[in-house]
């Protein structure tokens, strides 16, 4: 009986160049493994080897970033998982969010979150979730609510101290400003911010409940103790008054654009004058005066007060609806003001 003659051996693919490679990682649907990778490719053994060795070099030059599992993605991708912030609605009313934590450059991937289902209560702006992330072929994301988060890291304001090691050590501690919490927070190396004992800041308490001191990373560098921004900034979190507005605010702060004529009475004409003192953070608020010529209201004045339409920029529900109502009123303090409303609108459209 005649031998069998061995079917040959499918011809591995010629090994793809780097662009190909990268391309196939970063407009990936969702993230890849070496597995995945060498599959596209057709790879056998060998190249597998040398793929590996192609991915870690792009690992350490910061063209792709690592994932759960052994996955790649491009370095400012998002995870499959994570937590964000509900920040507002696009123009169509879709939902917005954006992660919790984000390092990469520039602006992070839009996130548009999925309906509630249905019994379930919709998410509100400033809502914090932990939520599932899906890239779509736009770049944004998809993601749909795993649950919702009771609240976010909770920020405190102390004075970063060196830790036991001493100043050398890189460690610290930080003394909270606020005198009913006496304990101290432990401040790791890797989060210190490259603070100098005496510098006062804000931390992120982390999550966790180790044995002994609770643990912090500073996420901003103030001022010292001693500075003149000292004082103002510790009766700010004494008060839990809000400092930061969030990214949709912001956002819609700056696409603002003057008010339309529409049924205004247009007093663009008149010597309007401030009212507000020379020294003032904003000003809003105008007059004008002109001798009454009605004979029934003899060596009488006709006076026009002229005041900023603030309802015209904030309508009801929106973030900065939400955020002027945190707030309530501007803050003034002798070195600065914290005002009710983004910038772009406090010291722009509408003053």
């Amino acid at each position: 009986m005649a031998k069998q003659k061995k079917s040959p051996k499918p011809k591995s693919a010629p090994f793809p160049s780097r662009d190909e490679i990268l391309n196939f990682i970063h407009n990936s649907s969702q993230q890849v493994g070496k597995r995945e990778i060498a599959r596209a490719f057709r790879l056998d053994s060998r190249q597998r080897i040398a793929l590996k060795d192609v991915l870690r070099d792009f690992e350490n030059e910061g063209l792709i970033g690592r994932q759960r599992g052994r996955r790649y993605t491009s370095p400012e991708a998002l995870p499959s998982v994570a937590v964000v912030d509900i920040t507002g609605t696009d123009i169509d009313g879709e939902l917005l969010a954006r992660p919790s934590n984000w390092e990469g450059s520039g602006e992070p991937p839009k996130i548009y979150m999925a309906p509630e289902r249905k019994g379930h209560s919709a998410l509100g702006v400033g809502e914090r979730v932990l939520a599932r992330l899906t890239r779509l072929e736009t770049g944004a994301y998809e993601g749909r609510m795993i649950r919702r988060l009771q609240e976010a890291p909770r920020q405190i304001l102390g004075v970063f101290r060196a830790g036991p090691d001493g100043p050398s050590g890189g460690s610290g501690r930080l003394q909270p400003t606020n005198k009913r919490q006496r304990q101290e927070l432990v401040i790791a190396k890797e989060n210190t911010l490259n603070a100098s004992p005496g510098d006062l800041v804000l931390a992120e308490i982390l999550p966790g409940k180790p044995f002994g001191l609770r643990h912090a990373k500073i996420v901003e560098r103030l001022d010292r103790l001693d500075g003149t921004k000292s004082i103002s900034m510790i009766a700010l979190h004494e008060h839990d008054v809000p400092i930061e507005f969030n990214p949709q605010a912001l956002q819609d702060a700056k696409a603002a654009t003057a008010a339309p004529l529409q049924d205004r009475e247009d007093l663009r004409d008149l010597a309007l004058v401030t009212i507000d003192g020379e020294d003032a953070r904003d000003f809003d608020d105008a007059v004008w005066a002109e001798r009454d010529t009605d004979p029934k209201n003899p060596d009488g004045w006709h006076i026009i007060v002229a005041i900023a339409d603030v309802a015209w920029y904030v309508r009801p529900g929106s973030a900065l609806d939400v955020c002027a109502y945190q707030r309530g009123n501007s803050v003034y303090l002798p070195d600065k003001v914290v005002p009710m409303l983004p910038e772009e609108l406090s010291n722009g459209w509408c003053s």
